[in-house]
């Protein structure tokens, strides 16, 4: 049977930021089947590079799948954008299930 993703979304650390990169992190668990696609944006814009994917091995226990997606861009891009949001696709959702956080309200000094 369909089982739905959870998803999570992690912002970069600042320790990451100020080495002059970001990746920003979109992680799915626990879903069934294995095909999920994940679109990553960037203030509504769709992102097409930096981006690298994983998926793990069938879940032994479970049968389920895991995947991560990183976003990874220069520090100075991510510092000029707002909004993050990962979309994902998947047989068990009927629409795209989005996960969004907003850079000012993530980065406290």
């Amino acid at each position: 049977s369909d089982a739905q993703p959870s998803v999570f979304l992690f912002p970069p650390s600042l320790d990451q930021l100020h080495k002059g990169t970001a990746s920003i992190v979109c992680m799915l668990s626990d879903f069934y089947p294995k095909e999920a696609s994940v679109k990553w944006k960037v203030d509504g814009v769709l992102q097409s590079s930096g981006i690298q994917q994983s998926v793990t091995e069938q879940n032994s226990k479970d049968n389920t799948y895991s995947l991560s997606s990183t976003l990874t861009i220069p520090s100075t891009e991510y510092q000029s954008h707002e909004k993050y949001s990962c979309e994902v696709t998947h047989k068990s959702l009927s629409s795209a299930l989005v996960k969004s956080f907003n850079r000012s309200e993530c980065q406290k000094e």
